[in-house]
């Protein structure tokens, strides 16, 4: 490559890893061409991107930026996932394709402002997704309230049990 194409090559990496909330650095080698392209495939579904990079151009475009924390493990082949959205999808997702291919490693993350390792990355793949964790924090909260309403309500359904029983006996 030539000096003027590295630093186009670096412009394009910062302004889209810029723009990324999320970002894993995995190693790529020895996946084939049509197993790449499937991964990329299904990234693309849950809005990620995978790009295989030259580690000097990804350490120039992660210069400066919040994502420079991640120059440690940008050794040997690398390919950066980035996106928007839900890291835990991301997540789940490399790390089943990781089980299917075991020479594809995920090396590290960045999601959310704080920097993952590999076992990280796969800690956040083992989580539920937000939707779910909001549901049962939802249930959580309602919890307490329900135990208060049966309390609140049983004086008056003894009430009602003992006058069904004495309209019985009349009736």
């Amino acid at each position: 490559m030539k000096r003027v194409e590295k630093a186009a090559a670096v412009d394009d990496l910062k302004t889209v890893l810029a723009g990324a909330t999320v970002a894993m650095l995995a190693d790529p080698l020895g996946l084939t061409v049509s197993e790449l392209t499937e991964l990329r495939k299904t990234l693309r579904h849950q809005g990620a991107t995978l790009r295989v990079v030259k580690n000097t151009l990804a350490r120039l475009a992660t210069t400066g930026t919040e994502l420079q924390e991640l120059k440690p493990y940008l050794v040997g082949p690398t390919a950066i996932v980035y996106g928007k959205g839900d890291p835990a999808a991301s997540a789940k997702l490399l790390t089943s394709f990781s089980k299917t291919k075991p020479t594809f490693q995920i090396k590290a993350g960045f999601a959310e402002g704080r920097v993952l390792t590999g076992q990280d990355v796969m800690a956040l793949a083992d989580l539920p997704s937000r939707e779910v964790l909001a549901t049962r924090l939802a249930g959580i909260m309602q919890s307490p309230l329900r135990g208060l309403v049966t309390v609140l309500c049983g004086p008056l359904r003894s009430f009602l049990t003992v006058l069904d029983a004495v309209r019985q006996q009349k009736g």
